[in-house]
């Protein structure tokens, strides 16, 4: 069976949202159904209400996730009412419950649902004015902005919806899940902290290299990089410049609790050619390792091809060790690869500490792994 699309919409309850605002909400409420999508919203009145009765309208499906316990609070018309009894908590399962959001004019509760969806990457539309958030914070690639939107155009700016839902990937990890605080720093200058929107156009720089794609085939389209947004992507800096990221990833399967102090690192990129060669990524890579084993964690892995040199080099010099061989491992552009598989444990760490930059054989490859 397949599975019903939803939107989820934001927006402020009766009083915080004016007439304009309430007729947008319905014609894009009616635009949806005729979609095929269902309105998810917290069913509070005011632009919920509006958008249900767009949606209602024209035979749509609504869900009303309310705050409380009492299944009266939802609009009439509504076609699931879901009390949580989470109170402001059900903004988290809102973020979640459709394939992407639209956000209208509102107060304090839309703005930090809005806020969110942007700390989480999800596909998000905004509409009107919101006065307590700058423009820096809707440069995400996963968002965009329409200050001053027409009930008419209510089909262009589904539209718009449908292009971000389509570009878009969700990152690989739960949002909140970062094993390594970021903003670390070592003495010789090089940093690690957590990707952000602004990091875009390190990735699209990383991502328009040949020698980063010849390990990594990846369109570097807003939608596609913003897959690296969450918090287990630690962009590398060195002196406070960005100069490319580390990647990195934990089972996260309570039944593999054996695994869960295992940590695999998927990806040490430098972006640009001019910083290559003067192990940014090796000292990079031992900041981090140092910061799994001091959170507690016990193995670092990673799987490079057996043709990268540059990123098998990368690792030893940190004190990964060849474990293994894994065939087949992965597919790349349409064929499946081999991998190594190499491991780190707190011994083979111990006595390194962060130096100068170390001399590497030039080698036109990427640490991508």
């Amino acid at each position: 069976m397949t599975r019903r699309r939803a939107i989820a919409v934001l927006g402020g309850r009766p009083g915080n949202a004016g007439a304009d605002v309430l007729r947008l909400a319905e014609m894009i409420g009616k635009e949806l159904a005729k979609r095929g999508y269902g309105v998810v919203s917290g069913g509070e009145g005011g632009v919920a209400a509006a958008a249900n009765a767009g949606c209602r309208a024209v035979g749509g499906d609504t869900l009303a996730l309310l705050k409380w316990n009492r299944l009266s609070d939802a609009e009439d018309g509504t076609t699931w009412a879901l009390p949580t009894s989470m109170d402001l908590a059900r903004s988290n399962i809102l973020n979640w419950c459709g394939d992407g959001m639209i956000a209208f004019e509102g107060r304090y509760g839309t703005l930090t649902e809005i806020g969110l969806a942007l700390d989480t990457g999800r596909p998000l539309l905004v509409l009107g004015h919101h006065p307590f958030l700058t423009a820096e914070a809707f440069e995400a690639p996963t968002c965009r902005v329409v200050p001053d939107p027409r009930p008419e155009d209510a089909a262009e700016l589904v539209d718009l919806l449908e292009t971000l839902i389509a570009n878009g990937e969700q990152a690989s990890v739960r949002p909140g899940a970062a094993i390594v605080e970021d903003d670390r720093a070592d003495a010789s200058g090089i940093g690690l902290r957590r990707a952000i929107p602004g990091d875009l156009e390190l990735f699209r720089r990383a991502f328009g290299d040949a020698d980063v794609l010849a390990w990594r085939a990846l369109e570097p389209t807003d939608g596609a990089l913003s897959q690296f947004q969450h918090e287990r992507c630690l962009v590398m800096l060195e002196r406070g410049r960005p100069v490319g990221f580390l990647e990195y990833r934990t089972e996260a399967d309570p039944e593999l609790d054996h695994l869960l102090d295992h940590i695999q690192v998927n990806a040490v990129v430098v972006a640009d050619a001019a910083d290559r060669g003067r192990s940014v990524g090796t000292r990079a890579l031992r900041l981090f390792a140092g910061s799994v084993f001091a959170a507690g964690r016990h193995r670092v892995t990673a799987a490079p091809p057996p043709g990268n040199r540059a990123a098998v080099r990368c690792l030893e010099k940190v004190g990964f060790q060849q474990v293994g061989l894994m065939r087949a491992y992965e597919r790349h552009r349409g064929s499946w690869r081999d991998a190594l598989l190499m491991d780190l444990v707190p011994g083979d760490l111990a006595g390194r500490t962060p130096g100068p930059p170390e001399t590497e054989v030039g080698h036109g490859q990427q640490d991508r792994f």
